[in-house]
């Protein structure tokens, strides 16, 4: 990469003659002079003293980027430093009156000379881009100063408003003294009537307008004297690629229309439908930039709190005409019109949505902006490539509409122009790897080559000076009026130069005494007039050599236009027969358009047709699938209406067959019970009493619980007690006993209580007792059964009886450990717990013998019952009733031992 040497540009114009404009042959035209794209760099300050610093200045012009594990492992690995070279770079403590001087003061000159410029920032987002363009109230930017410095220079010089008009072509046109005047009353009218102070002074404007107006700057001494000048601003944004103007008048931000970008009759591009604002001060231009401002999207991101969402293009256009023959008045000739525009362009931070963590509208319009830079990337790239290329190679065709940005300013990197740009970058570590990206442009940006443009000064005949020398005249007649010379108003100035031998002869008599003394006089007089006349007819014999030579240039370049005339009616002939060729073959191929328009319809009418019939298919096919669907849905009551009432039907049946089933139980039961007193010895009658009371118990709770809770129970029992008459045998499936373990009766019992997470609470005084016991919740663990320590397993489950009362299950069981090493639990008892109001029942008994552990209070609603083993079937003396208590052992809890839990 090179440094640049400064060189003004010459852009190209809005109208003024078709030679001096936009000749767009001479636009690509290689042996034209060219200057670069000028880069300026300027570095921001670290917001805090933590961060680390990926940045350093060399010197003046060259930047040094260092990635970001050289800083924080502080190595000296200087091959991977990376330096880029500049026009200029600005440290982070170089003012912004230092940056104007430097970049934006040459641009304003090249404005008041005539010239286009083009003048935008460029970086990541968050690296000082708006800060640099405009500022604040206290340190202000490029645009406020670019508009201080330029009313400073033509504040003298200003054309009356709307002297120069918008022709809304990008063109502007000349008005007359009295057709100016109309609009101005035309527009003080519309503000009386609004109620407004001026066309934007709105409640809501910024207090520190006048305070951004005012700055330090010196004015320019380049300006044409004899000029009339006319400033005019636009201000617009470029938003998901589409262009709004934001000095649009009744319109809110959210009804903004977009507009859209069009070629005027010199090729330049201009927005079309845009405001364009006649300003007289900087106050106004401020006024109407903060009104425009206010109206810009912007948006808060992680990395930037204040991130401008679109681009923002602020266009200051001058527009100067020269004088008339006095000094006083425009030349009202469309031709000599001079528009020379400053384009101020704020672009939008490129952005990675992997730091930003954008999403939703703010990802879309991040992708805009990333797209628009990469257009304009690309544009640039190509133009590099194209005029770096050989002169007989095919150039390669620059995607300027893309997008709107770069078809904005195609006029400026196509044509003639001075474009400058000034990279920002942040300089923490974070930002290194799109601070390369960025650098990477810039370097690619200074190798493009814009076409130097020759200014063309009209020469009209004029006078130069001529207004100032009015002026004076003026300011000399005004003074003899003051001192009562009155003829002074009838005094008339010629600029030029005067043509007279002087006044009159005076009146003299030769015969009077002084005759000899005036011939003396008259031949002075005589003399005078002789050498005026000589000075005179030099003068008027230089003009006639000069109208001459002219005269003569005019005659070669008569002859020259006509040769040019006749080659392009030579050419105009072969292209009309070009053209007639072309005709002929158009005709042709409207004839086929036409038979195959003709097909098309065919086609079409066919589709039309099958369509239809495609269309009655499916109403069939919804109908049939409706019919069945109401089929279906009056079927399906019917069978739950059917189901319901069998079962109804079932359940009548089975509570008649469970009655049935416990009177037969009841009678065996006592033929048992008879059959114990006689084969038991004197251990059994206890047994049998247990055992008949825990029959009484299940009937008892038959009667009180639900049918389903009655079905299961029964079930349970009637499986019990079928097992006391049946042979013995092994269940399939169930895990064989380990017979040889006896556990040590010494260490106690200790019960593992499976429960849920939130039981009900009882509210009985007679709780349930389980020494030694571990509560679970759940059993995640199989250590917890096969532990040689438990003993005992215990699973309580609550549920709502008919009566909506809380009935509390227990399921006891002995844990036993398995051949393969596991456990199994053998259940051998079932407490169920009720509460009951104590009017029920008043007279209820306490039992003397708590058979299984189980107890029952009278009031109170503490019930237990426990799995009941018959005797019944037994034979025989002392062996029967050894059999019986093995049985009842295993099946009954507690034994011989009585206690009652708490």
């Amino acid at each position: 990469m090179k440094a640049i040497a400064r060189t003004p540009l010459r852009p190209p114009k809005t109208p003024r003659c078709h030679t001096q404009y936009n000749d767009r042959k001479s636009d690509h035209d290689p042996n034209k002079p060219r200057d670069p794209v000028h880069v300026y760099c300027r570095v921001r300050p670290l917001q805090s003293d933590a961060d680390l610093s990926s940045v350093r200045v060399k010197n003046s012009t060259t930047v040094v980027l260092t990635p970001p594990d050289q800083v924080i492992q502080h190595k000296q690995g200087a091959q991977r430093e990376m330096q880029y070279i500049f026009r200029h770079v600005f440290e982070p403590h170089i003012s912004q009156a230092d940056v104007f001087g430097a970049v934006a003061q040459p641009l304003v000159e090249n404005l008041i000379r005539g010239r286009n410029s083009l003048l935008f920032t460029y970086g990541v987002t968050g690296s000082g881009k708006t800060y640099t363009m405009t500022g604040d109230s206290r340190h202000r930017g490029i645009m406020p100063r670019c508009l201080d410095t330029l009313f400073k220079t033509i504040s003298d010089y200003q054309a009356k408003k709307y002297i120069f008009k918008p022709d809304k072509l990008n063109g502007f046109e000349i008005l007359s003294e009295a057709d100016a005047l109309l609009e101005r009353q035309a527009e003080m009218n519309r503000r009386f009537a609004a109620g407004e102070r001026g066309a934007l002074r709105r409640k809501d404007s910024d207090p520190e307008i006048a305070s951004q107006a005012s700055c330090d700057v010196p004015p320019l001494h380049s300006i044409e004297e004899d000029n009339m000048f006319a400033v005019f601003v636009t201000y617009i944004e470029i938003y998901n690629n589409s262009v709004y103007d934001l000095l649009e008048e009744d319109a809110p931000q959210k009804a903004l229309q977009s507009k859209i970008i069009r070629s005027d009759a010199n090729h330049n591009m201009f927005v079309h439908g845009v405001t364009e604002l006649e300003i007289k001060s900087v106050e106004e231009a401020i006024e109407a930039f903060q009104f425009g401002q206010k109206r810009k999207r912007m948006g808060h991101t992680v990395l930037n709190a204040e991130s401008s969402r679109s681009h923002s293009v602020f266009n200051i256009r001058l527009v100067q005409a020269p004088t008339d023959c006095q000094g006083e008045h425009v030349v009202q000739d469309k031709r000599t019109i001079v528009v020379s525009q400053l384009s101020l362009v704020d672009l939008a931070g490129s952005e990675r949505s992997s730091r930003t963590k954008n999403t939703g509208m703010r990802l879309r319009e991040a992708s805009s902006i990333n797209n628009s830079l990469m257009t304009l990337r690309t544009c640039l790239e190509y133009l590099r490539e194209n005029q770096q290329a050989p002169p007989n190679a095919a150039p390669k065709k620059i995607p300027y509409r893309d997008s709107k940005l770069t078809h904005m300013f195609k006029n400026y990197f196509d044509g003639e122009g001075q474009v400058s740009m000034i990279v920002c970058i942040n300089p923490r570590a974070e930002d290194y790897d799109e601070n390369t990206q960025v650098m990477k442009f810039a370097e690619m940006t200074q190798e493009v080559q814009i076409a130097r443009a020759t200014p063309i000064k009209p020469d009209l005949g004029l006078t130069p000076g001529r207004r100032k020398a009015n002026k004076l005249f003026k300011i000399a007649v005004n003074n003899l009026n003051d001192l009562g010379h009155t003829e002074a108003n009838k005094l008339d100035v010629d600029i030029g130069l005067v043509y007279s031998l002087g006044p009159g002869f005076p009146d003299y008599k030769i015969d009077s005494p002084q005759a000899q003394t005036a011939i003396q006089e008259l031949m002075q007089y005589l003399m005078q007039r002789i050498e005026k006349r000589k000075v005179l007819c030099a003068d008027l014999e230089n003009r006639c050599d000069n109208f001459r030579a002219h005269l003569m240039q005019m005659e070669r370049e008569n002859l020259q236009l006509r040769t040019e005339l006749a080659s392009l009616k030579t050419v105009y002939k072969q292209e009309r027969e070009r053209m007639i060729a072309m005709e002929n073959k158009l005709r042709v191929h409207e004839g086929s358009i036409d038979e195959l328009n003709n097909k098309l319809g065919n086609r079409e009418r066919q589709i039309d047709e099958l369509t239809r019939k495609l269309r009655d298919q499916q109403n069939l096919l919804t109908q049939k699938e409706q019919e069945k669907e109401k089929q279906k849905k009056k079927f399906t009551s019917k069978l739950a209406v059917e189901v319901d009432k069998k079962d109804r039907e079932l359940e009548i049946r089975l509570r008649e067959q469970r009655d049935k089933m416990r009177e037969k139980m009841r009678v065996r039961d006592e033929k048992l019970r008879l059959v114990s007193n006689i084969i038991q010895s004197e251990d059994l009658p206890a047994m049998v009493r247990r055992n008949s009371n825990d029959n009484i118990l299940d009937d008892k709770m038959a009667i009180s619980e639900p049918p389903s809770a009655r079905r299961g129970e029964s079930t349970q029992v009637n499986s019990a007690r079928t097992e006391l008459y049946a042979t013995p045998r092994h269940v399939r499936g169930m895990a064989a006993a380990n017979n040889r373990h006896r556990r040590s009766r010494s260490a106690g019992e200790k019960w593992i209580e499976h429960r849920a997470p939130n039981p009900v609470p009882l509210g009985t005084i007679l709780q349930p007792y389980l020494k030694n016991r571990k509560s679970v919740t759940k059993l995640t663990d199989a250590k917890e059964l096969t532990n040689h320590k438990n003993t005992k397993y215990c699973l309580v489950s609550q549920d709502a009886d008919t009566d909506g009362d809380v009935e509390t299950k227990l399921y006891k069981g002995n844990i036993i450990p398995t051949c393969g090493g596991g456990a199994q639990v053998v259940f051998d008892d079932v407490e169920c717990l009720k509460q009951k109001s104590p009017v029920t029942s008043p007279n209820r008994k306490r039992p003397s013998n708590g058979g299984g552990g189980g107890g029952t209070l009278s009031g109170l609603g503490v019930a237990t019952s426990s799995v009941a083993m018959s005797a019944a079937a037994f034979s025989g003396g002392t062996s029967a009733a050894q059999d019986l208590m093995s049985r009842c052992s295993v099946g009954i809890e507690g034994h011989n031992n009585k206690r009652t839990k708490v």
